[in-house]
């Protein structure tokens, strides 16, 4: 029977504490000599596949000379570690919920986007990134990073064992002016590049179709090989992950409403050279 998946929190708990143990540049062996902890063990916490309880975390953290309203949110987070959801709200600097992102895409065997407003995120150039940004109200002091982040993400777009990606979004994105028109004309080629590759598939929503499903919100459905499929969903100034079936369901339902409202890959990669023709024209 295959071990079942970390809990996103006990994941984000993870990525954060190996993330501050790699800011203080020390190796595992010297953390774990520090608390006379065996490698081992630091190294499955790291991986989120031990729990590990407040106190170890607190004693990660001395180490790492983390403090404050940081040291607080990993806190919070070991007491959570095992709930089914883990809800985010808006924390200064790269929050823990994108780097987790970031580490299930790299394990997911199939993807699916859903953004109604704007390019799907790991789509987005970095100029289109900093002016969504900049729009979303992100502290410019932030931005740099955070796009920097949206950009490892697309390391997932050059893997020779790509996964299945399906990207729904509204036709909305092709018009909506973000940054400038030099701008569009550079998103819309990009995602034309990232669309072109086999295993990718975009499916554009029309304008024609009115409501549709997709309205529901920004979110990710990962599907894996052998555990049970996770939403991460976005909402204002915060995000959540979602890993208990009834949660995911109604998720899955609407990927399935929506498969029945968009263009087909062909009909929106149409679309979307249609659209850079015209920014091109302005």
């Amino acid at each position: 029977m295959p071990r079942p998946r970390p809990r996103p929190q006990a994941r984000g708990l993870a990525v954060k504490l190996r993330q501050y143990r790699t800011q203080a540049r020390m190796s595992m062996a010297q953390v774990a000599q520090r608390l006379d902890w065996s490698q081992p063990t630091l190294s499955r916490i790291e991986a989120g596949k031990r729990p590990v309880t407040p106190e170890e975390v607190s004693a990660l953290l001395v180490i790492y000379e983390v403090t404050g309203p940081p040291r607080d949110e990993l806190i919070e987070m070991a007491r959570d570690s095992e709930r089914p959801e883990w809800l985010a709200k808006g924390v200064p600097g790269v929050p823990a919920q994108a780097l987790t992102l970031l580490h299930y895409e790299s394990e997911a065997t199939a993807i699916t986007y859903v953004d109604v407003i704007t390019i799907t995120g790991i789509f987005q150039t970095p100029a289109y990134a900093r002016a969504v940004m900049l729009g979303l109200g992100v502290p410019p002091a932030e931005i740099e990073a955070r796009v920097g982040l949206r950009m490892e993400r697309q390391q997932l777009l050059r893997r020779a064992n790509l996964p299945t990606i399906v990207s729904y979004m509204d036709e909305a994105a092709l018009h909506r002016k973000i940054g400038n028109r030099h701008t569009m004309v550079e998103q819309l080629e990009e995602l034309l590049k990232a669309a072109e590759q086999p295993g990718i598939e975009l499916r554009v929503v029309p304008f024609d179709q009115g409501s549709h499903a997709g309205m529901i919100g920004t979110y990710t459905l990962l599907g894996f090989e052998k555990t049970a499929p996770i939403v991460h969903a976005e909402i204002v100034r915060a995000s959540v992950f979602l890993d208990h079936p009834d949660d995911v369901r109604p998720y899955a339902n609407a990927v399935a409403s929506l498969d029945a409202s968009a263009l087909t890959n062909e009909q929106s990669l149409r679309l979307v050279r249609e659209s850079l023709a015209a920014w091109k024209r302005e």
